[in-house]
């Protein structure tokens, strides 16, 4: 008995001494990011003002991976000097961080192969690139891995997925994937990436559903690039120089599953958060989700812990380091991070845009939804709108960055210039051996379009279509909301009645939005995922999103009024502050900047049109909403002095529907004008104090 007991106590030191492994690659192995990825790879992009690489290490290091082999190819030793330089590199280090250099590797499959030969690869390992943001709980998954494994040997890899349903906003087209699995065993039995272009059409293998009784496919998953893999995957990889993808991969295991016996399993997770940053359309959507702390808790406030530097969290999502000098009168809206050293001028606004360290933004400049990288400069009087500004860039006086603008490092631009729609820059022409053209260094041969004192070029790929790419990838919203803006000149002076006429199914939306607000109040259903259903409708009717914000607020609004309608005034307004408190996260999903704002001050008014009995809780929503930080002053100001827009205003009589409606516009003013006149007071109260 006691050699048996010796026995066993030996393999519980084995098993003890079984580490968890990974396998990070720091090259994304495509070209989606050039020309700025050409002197830095996209696992060193800063997003939120933190390495890309180190989320995808917190991430591990968080699931309780001990050694992390990261697998550098091109610009290897920026990736090493990175590491050497990072808290991975310290004796407190809770993980084994090694950079694998691969020269050479032209594809994961190259990489998989020379990780193969170097034979550190022990256990199971999880798969992983560079530049994937997730805070998915690693133990439960590698739990069912190896419950699933010890069941069936054949398993060689989990791939994880997260559920979100089509029109998510961490999900592009270029990644759209259709997953069939077997419910019985859980094997995926077909996996296929659809094209951008050919996401309508989709063609199936017959066979998947003849040869299996019970088939799940499935249209609703993200793949999180996430794959828990045994041993036997290097060396599958070695064996098959065929496999040069993970998609490829998978393909050929499914295929041969027969003849190789092997076979890959799916573990799906609901309520976390995974996503890759593959293209800039998922590089502006991951960091708004930073910005809003979905991916808690690799937020900035916490990951910067690691990077000695203290950045403040305050309401509205405003993120600021210690060291940042902050004008007074200078505004920050909603969901801004400010980086270590960046300085902001007297009336600038910044909205849903991350500055990096070090940036130097002037006077009365306007950022809207847009990236500044470290070193930036932004001289007085500029915009800049869903743009993307690299190390070190400038912009001179006057300078307007129209949507879609990517400046590569070192660009120079103005003064008092305006780059067109979806402009890629860059500082220098390269040559087709890869040289910069000296002539065009020198800083005479500058196209003369982006200004006297410039240093640009416009970017051109022989290979890509820029312009395609930048409409099909830095903003699907960007070509959604152009459209909108096609629709009127001033989006702050369309009707309430224009702002249906957008769309012809808006009617029938909203009718699907009441249903669904009275189901969610009777079944009780959670606010992220009533954002979901509405988001959902809102794809199925071609809702634009600038309708959104005036449907969402009409519609609870309507739908209060009528489930109270029997109680005093006094009553049914304590219950309209329980409906906002209940629909709060809804609301600020949708209220969020000025022009939303201005759509939900449009559908009170509307609202307030209905009815006399409406009218007169109109100031009472609006100072409720303030209140709630909803609503800002600028809007309310902005709001309160508009004119009516009616039909018929060149005919020397005007008919009797546009005298009634003037009537009720100017009524609605009056039953305002007392808390507009109480928030310009208070206004100048702050300017006093600030003058003092």
């Amino acid at each position: 008995m006691a050699p048996k007991s010796k026995s066993g106590a030996n393999n519980a030191d084995l098993k003890q001494e079984e580490i968890l492994q990974a396998v990070v690659f720091a090259d994304s192995f495509d070209t989606n990011f050039t020309p700025i990825s050409d002197d830095k790879p996209r696992a060193l992009f800063p997003v939120a003002n933190c390495a890309l690489l180190d989320y995808t290490l917190e991430f591990l290091c968080s699931g309780g991976v001990q050694e992390i082999f990261v697998v550098c190819c091109r610009h290897a030793n920026l990736v090493k000097e990175h590491l050497s330089n990072s808290r991975w590199n310290e004796k407190s280090s809770p993980c084994t961080v090694t950079p694998i250099v691969s020269d050479g590797c032209m594809s994961m499959g190259d990489a998989l192969r020379d990780i193969d030969s170097k034979n550190v690869i022990r256990s199971d390992f999880i798969l992983i690139y560079g530049d994937v943001v997730s805070n998915i709980k690693l133990q439960s998954v590698l739990e069912d891995h190896k419950q699933r494994h010890e069941k069936d040997k054949s398993s060689i890899m989990t791939m994880v997925f997260r559920q979100a349903p089509p029109g998510h906003r961490t999900r592009c087209l270029s990644d759209d994937i259709v997953v069939a699995v077997d419910n019985q065993t859980n094997n995926v039995i077909h996996y296929q990436r659809l094209s951008a272009g050919n996401s309508k059409r989709l063609e199936f293998p017959l066979d998947v559903i003849t040869e299996h009784k019970d088939v799940q496919i499935r249209y609703d998953l993200i793949d999180a690039n996430i794959s828990i893999c045994s041993p036997l995957v290097p060396k599958l990889f070695t064996d098959n120089f065929d496999y040069e993808t993970r998609d490829s991969f998978v393909k050929g295991i499914l295929i041969n599953e027969e003849i190789m016996g092997n076979t890959i399993q799916m573990h799906v997770v609901k309520d976390a958060y995974a996503a890759r940053i593959s293209n800039l359309q998922m590089y502006d959507a991951v960091s708004q989700d930073i910005l809003n702390r979905w991916t808690f808790p690799f937020v900035p406030d916490s990951c910067y812990r690691h990077n000695r530097d203290i950045i403040s969290y305050a309401r509205h999502n405003i993120y600021m380091s210690k060291t940042v000098t902050l004008a007074r009168d200078s505004k920050l809206v909603e969901n801004v991070l400010l980086g270590d050293g960046s300085t902001v001028g007297s009336k600038t606004v910044i909205s849903s845009s991350v500055i990096g360290k070090n940036c130097k933004i002037g006077k009365n400049v306007t950022i809207k939804g847009s990236y500044l990288w470290d070193g930036v400069t932004v001289e007085d009087n500029c915009t800049i709108e869903t743009s993307l500004l690299c190390d070190n860039a400038t912009l001179y006086e006057n300078v307007k960055l129209q949507s879609g603008c990517v400046l590569g490092s070192k660009v120079c631009i103005g003064p008092n210039v305006e780059i067109k729609q979806g402009s890629t820059v860059v500082a220098s022409l390269v040559d087709d051996f890869g040289d910069e053209d000296d002539d065009a260094t020198d800083g005479g041969a500058c196209d003369v379009m982006y200004g006297s004192k410039a240093k640009a070029f416009t970017y051109k790929d022989e290979d890509n279509d820029v312009d395609e790419i930048n409409q099909q990838i830095w903003g699907l919203s960007i070509e959604s909301d152009s459209d909108d803006d096609d629709d009127t000149d001033d989006d702050s002076d369309i009707s309430d009645d224009d702002a249906g006429s957008l769309s012809p199914d808006v009617p029938i939306y909203y009718t699907e939005m009441m249903d669904t607000m009275k189901r969610s109040r009777e079944e009780n259903i959670s606010s992220e995922n009533l954002i979901l259903e509405i988001n959902s409708l809102k794809h199925a009717y071609n809702i634009s999103g600038k309708e959104l914000p005036h449907l969402v607020v009409k519609v609870i609004l309507e739908h209060h009024f009528t489930e109270y309608a029997n109680l005093s005034s006094t009553d049914i307004f304590k219950e309209l502050k329980n409906t906002f408190t209940r629909y709060s996260t809804v609301l600020k999903n949708y209220v969020r900047n000025d022009e939303s704002q201005l759509q939900c001050l449009k559908a009170i008014e509307d609202f307030g049109y209905s009815s006399s009995e409406h009218m007169a809780f109109v100031m009472k929503i609006i100072h409720y909403l303030y209140d709630a930080d909803m609503l800002v002053e600028q809007s309310i100001f902005k709001w309160y002095k508009q004119t009516p827009e009616c039909k018929n205003t060149d005919e020397l009589i005007e008919d009797e529907d546009v005298v009634e409606m003037k009537n009720k516009h100017n009524e609605i003013r009056k039953q305002v004008a007392p808390f507009i006149k109480w928030l310009e007071e208070a206004d100048e109260e702050s300017s006093d104090e600030d003058d003092d």
